[in-house]
């Protein structure tokens, strides 16, 4: 490990900068049961031979926060090497809400979401609507979560960003992240989830911008979230805008930070017109807000990248 003071908030992400060798083994850092795969650091801006790799990792909001974390490398015969990453972990405290679901609700979402999602055989009679909207916000919601994380995929290995990235202006915040949610139909509980974004909301149908600059990698339906797009800022690190009522942009599209992608609405499971916004490390959600403050960035990122001899700016 070549970088210094790797420090995490709960539900957060972190940057090491780290030499493998030799150049061609795969290498990057596990948090427990999670991988997150290192890329050459000269996509970072760093010069030096191949065997410097960077890499964007996570403590997820449900993993504990004494869970190991570690740089590793394995070669093509499966011999692995890994060394403790010296860290410290900080709690964060995560919201708890009470989500009332009522009939007008399941009747507007429901039948929306059971005609883009025909292979989960979702029953539209009205007798059925509150089970279905289980069967959404659980089944569905774990399988769009599948879908996003395969997108890490296809995440070029060069960082497409050198500052903070925007937040939506002048919004007001309905939902922070990993706001643990319990979901109640005349007064009894029928599910339980955790929210994984921040919920922003200004006026309907307003511009919904480009977080920071990247690639379109997802512009369609995407289940709960109704009309998504996820965009790919390269490294692992990639952004997600849910619930759109319309898309200005296409898949491989390059777009420029601030650069509208579509606009705000209430697609999904949106209980009304705002955007669910968050930010991704290899395909896990993590709290935007650290990424929001140019201060985080150049503590957390940008300094590591110069002390490493490449340009922070």
């Amino acid at each position: 490990v070549r970088s210094t003071l790797h420090y995490v908030n709960h539900g957060s992400a972190e940057f090491v900068v780290y030499r493998a060798t030799p150049a061609d083994v795969d290498s990057g850092v596990r948090v427990g049961d999670q991988m997150y795969p290192g890329f050459p650091a000269s996509g970072a801006g760093i010069p030096g031979d191949e065997s410097t790799r960077v890499a964007f990792f996570a403590l997820l909001h449900d993993q504990d926060l004494d869970t190991p974390i570690s740089v590793y490398a394995r070669d093509p015969a499966g011999n692995e090497t890994s060394t403790a990453l010296v860290h410290r972990a900080f709690p964060k405290q995560f919201a708890r809400s009470r989500i009332g679901i009522d009939d007008r609700f399941v009747q507007r979402v429901v039948p929306a979401i059971a005609a883009t999602t025909p292979d989960m055989a979702l029953s539209t009679d009205p007798a059925d609507l509150v089970a279905s909207f289980v069967r959404i916000n659980s089944d569905l919601r774990q399988h769009n979560a599948e879908t996003i994380a395969d997108y890490a995929k296809s995440t070029l290995p060069e960082m497409l960003w050198r500052s903070a990235f925007q937040a939506l202006g002048n919004a007001s915040v309905e939902a922070g992240f990993a706001d643990n949610r319990t979901y109640f139909y005349e007064g009894e509980e029928i599910d339980r989830q955790v929210h994984l974004g921040f919920d922003l909301a200004v006026t309907q149908h307003i511009p919904i911008l480009a977080a920071h600059a990247g690639v379109v990698v997802h512009s369609e339906d995407l289940g709960i979230y109704g009309n998504c797009v996820i965009v790919d800022h390269g490294l692992g690190v990639q952004s997600l805008y849910a619930h759109l009522s319309s898309f200005d942009v296409n898949v491989g599209d390059r777009v420029e930070q601030g650069q509208t992608l579509g606009r705000s609405g209430m697609t999904g499971l949106a209980g009304g017109d705002h955007l669910h916004f968050t930010m991704l490390v290899n395909g896990q959600p993590v709290n935007p807000v650290e990424w929001w403050d140019p201060q985080w960035m150049q503590d957390r990122v940008l300094r590591k990248i110069a002390e490493a001899g490449g340009s922070g700016m």
